[in-house]
């Protein structure tokens, strides 16, 4: 059944409601090695995120698979059950961050949507949502927010004004480039981070969906641009990381070079990521807040 203006309006009008959620230092450091830090074991900068007792550090970007509530609760439901997942695609990912992470925590957590924009008839919906993650003291830890991109469901007669608009990017060559080579089985291990998609690893779902193989997990390409930002930029500080963006442009397959391409003004990075096989963006618009 088609969405409504009527059961877009619903869904907006819901409040969020909080709910508790935890992580272990299991899950963020397993988060590290998923996005391929880790892979030189004399590597003390990263031997910090990786390995407890050289140091505690925890990737940023592990917020989007660090918020495990212990119960589901989401004013998402009613309006996307009736939305065509088939034909979803995620479209952008947002964070801000307010405090560095702990690597294990007690949480409260609360969802919410925050737009659901109407592009027309054949040229499908966006719908925009935001989840605030609290330590259990109540002092905010991080806000993630996203976009999905549902390409059967547009035209149900709502309004196409107030979508995100993409960072822009500087019109000049990058001032830094960081090529970071990955593992063909990296899925395998990123999937165990939360994500069991099987279209990431299974071949025969991939082919369904028109692939020849299981591409890679959107969000794990995200982790690998936090990763280069973080080693180009950063010196491997991530407490100085205050918000990480991107649009995400094209599928990346498992085992390809990501080139991460970056521009620093003041306190901006900005940022995309170009697959070295093949030569095409697979993360565009990418903008990193510094301190």
């Amino acid at each position: 059944m088609p969405i409504t203006v009527a059961d877009v309006e619903e869904a907006l009008a819901i409040e969020p409601e909080e709910i508790p959620g935890e992580y272990t230092d299991r899950d963020s450091l397993l988060y590290a090695v998923a996005i391929g830090m880790g892979k030189d074991p004399l590597d003390e900068k990263e031997l910090e995120y990786v390995c407890e007792t050289v140091g505690n550090r925890v990737v940023p970007t592990a917020s989007s698979v660090l918020t495990n509530p212990s119960s589901v609760a989401s004013n998402a439901s009613k309006l996307t059950e009736k939305m065509n997942y088939v034909l979803m695609l995620h479209g952008e990912q947002r964070l801000q961050i307010h405090q560095p992470l702990p690597p294990s925590a007690n949480t409260l957590i609360s969802n919410r949507i925050t737009g659901v924009y109407d592009k027309g008839e054949g040229k499908g919906a966006l719908v925009t949502n935001e989840t605030s993650v609290k330590l259990e003291d109540g002092s905010p830890l991080y806000t993630i927010g996203g976009t999905m991109f549902f390409r059967g469901d547009g035209g149900f007669g709502g309004s196409a004004e107030g979508a995100p608009v993409p960072h822009t990017l500087p019109d000049r060559e990058p001032d830094s480039i960081c090529e970071l080579p990955q593992r063909k089985d990296q899925p395998m291990v990123y999937a165990l981070c939360g994500d069991r998609n099987p279209l990431h690893r299974d071949p025969g779902v991939a082919r369904q969906a028109g692939f020849d193989v299981p591409i890679q997990h959107g969000l794990c390409s995200y982790g690998i641009a936090c990763h280069a930002v973080l080693k180009t930029m950063l010196d491997y500080d991530q407490t100085r990381m205050k918000s990480f963006d991107v649009r995400f442009s094209t599928p990346v397959f498992p085992g390809e070079t990501h080139l991460v391409e970056m521009w620093r003004d003041d306190n901006i990075v900005s940022f995309r990521t170009r697959i070295k096989e093949r030569d095409v963006i697979a993360i565009n618009n990418g903008k990193c807040v510094v301190a």
